[in-house]
């Protein structure tokens, strides 16, 4: 399991070697054995009879080492060979490089085994059955394990010892079902679901290596749909490192042995215990640091209720009202020396100033009887002068020639003056005003006077 915190501060930074190495474990464990066609590039064959080339197609090229142990035909490869290679997806630690360590060149194309995987892969592959994103991670701390495999194969024994040395405190039971034969994939599939049902925390379905006829069970179409649809995490680890199955490609995680999946499955106890050290520590500080936060809320309440206590804002409001009466004491004082100091002042002025009230009474008495003589003057002038407007208006007046036996005629609806005769039709109302009064008629008849 890589470590989730290395590299990420100054305090836990690692080193080309150390990230390499994780990189490199990443990878097997991630993308394991597979099949890879292409055509051979800068191929160099070693004086050790090992062979170093690079499969390329329009876009990209992967390389490749192919040591001469796993060159059982004694393939002989040249440069613009269009090959199909079984190997396992890697990286070369020393350079960082990633490649591919071939395991098995086919040169003539596929044969039907062969052949009928890759369909079935590109087949499932469409459907989503090797989608990282239905694949579940495997949980930090496994208390059951169901292990679904045959109980006489060797690789129940490799994984209980495995599992007896490093965990032995797991809690395992094995479901058991043949890996090879007629009634091995009906056995396989009752295994799975039947694990699945007892809902361990993790499923392990495994065999040890074999032919490729021997394996051929694992790339069943109906165990591959049996894997997708488990709900409990799936762990695979058939054959050896070289093998790869529709299994492998389905299940959540594979392994590229049984050993190797047992160690996966069940880390080191002492690293556990540890780890939980670890944990319960940093639970226990969080729990003080809750606690001290609680504490604190609670002294903030309890301050904020002890000042909105009734007797607290009484006290309070019989402060402010002394201070203000002070205040207000302070101001009427100031008020009314300031009023005495400006009344002495004034009374220490008066005593220096003459006033002479007698001669000014004298004064005052002449200078009011002057003005009312003006005024009296005033007046009878401008009386007389109102009579004579008066009498010289009533003469121009209209009702002045009235009382002389005079009228004056009107429309008597619109009270307009008639001073013709055309301005009036038979039958129409008008109005004459006379000397104390008016007089409503209608007209009959119309005279033009003759001049």
């Amino acid at each position: 399991m890589i470590p989730s915190n290395i590299g990420k501060s100054p305090e836990n930074s690692t080193t080309p070697s150390v990230l390499n190495n994780l990189a490199r474990k990443a990878i097997e464990m991630q993308l394991g054995n597979l099949w890879l066609r292409g055509e051979v590039t800068d191929l160099y064959m070693a004086p050790s009879g090992h062979a170093y080339f690079s499969l390329k197609d329009n876009k990209s090229s992967i390389k490749c080492t192919f040591f001469k142990q796993y060159n059982f035909k004694r393939t002989v490869i040249k440069n613009g060979d269009s090959l199909l290679v079984l190997g396992l997806a890697t990286l070369y630690e020393e350079r960082g490089t990633f490649q591919l360590k071939v395991e098995r060149v086919e040169t003539s194309g596929i044969g039907d085994m062969a052949k009928a995987f890759a369909e079935l892969k590109v087949k499932l592959e469409a459907l989503g059955y090797f989608s990282p994103e239905k694949k579940q991670p495997i949980p930090s701390i496994i208390n059951s394990l169901g292990i679904v495999t045959s109980k006489s194969s060797a690789a129940i024994t490799d994984v209980l010892n495995v599992i007896k040395r490093r965990n032995p405190l797991l809690e395992v039971k094995i479901y058991h079902a043949s890996v090879q034969g007629d009634k091995a994939v009906e056995e396989i599939i009752d295994a799975l679901l039947r694990a699945d049902i007892n809902q361990h925390d993790v499923i392990l379905l495994t065999r040890g290596g074999g032919s490729e006829e021997d394996l051929w069970t694992f790339n069943d179409v109906s165990i591959a749909q049996t894997l997708f649809n488990l709900s409990t995490i799936c762990v695979s680890a058939i054959g050896h490192e070289r093998d790869t199955s529709i299994s492998d490609l389905v299940a959540d995680i594979s392994a590229i042995t049984p050993t190797a999946a047992a160690e996966l499955l069940t880390p080191d106890l002492s690293k556990l215990s540890l780890r939980i050290s670890h944990n319960k520590k940093t639970i226990e500080k969080l729990i003080v640091s809750q606690l001290n936060n609680y504490n604190q809320q609670l002294d903030i309440i309890y301050h904020k209720l002890e000042k909105s206590h009734p007797k607290n804002s009484i006290n309070n409001e019989k402060q402010k009202i002394n201070n203000r009466y002070q205040r207000l004491k302070q101001l009427i004082q100031h008020n009314m020396q300031a009023r005495n100091n400006n009344l002495a002042l004034k009374q220490n002025n008066l005593k220096h100033f003459d006033f002479k009230v007698d001669t000014k009474k004298f004064d005052i008495n002449i200078k009011v009887n002057k003005i009312s003589n003006l005024i009296s003057t005033k007046f009878t002038h401008k009386s007389s002068k109102l009579n004579s407007l008066a009498q010289h208006l009533n003469t121009l007046s209209p009702l002045a020639t009235l009382s002389r036996g005079y009228s004056i005629t009107l429309k008597h609806k619109t009270k307009t003056i008639i001073s013709h005769f055309d301005q009036v039709n038979i039958g129409e109302e008008i109005e004459t005003i006379v000397d104390s009064g008016k007089i409503i008629s209608k007209v009959t008849e119309i005279n033009e006077t003759i001049k």
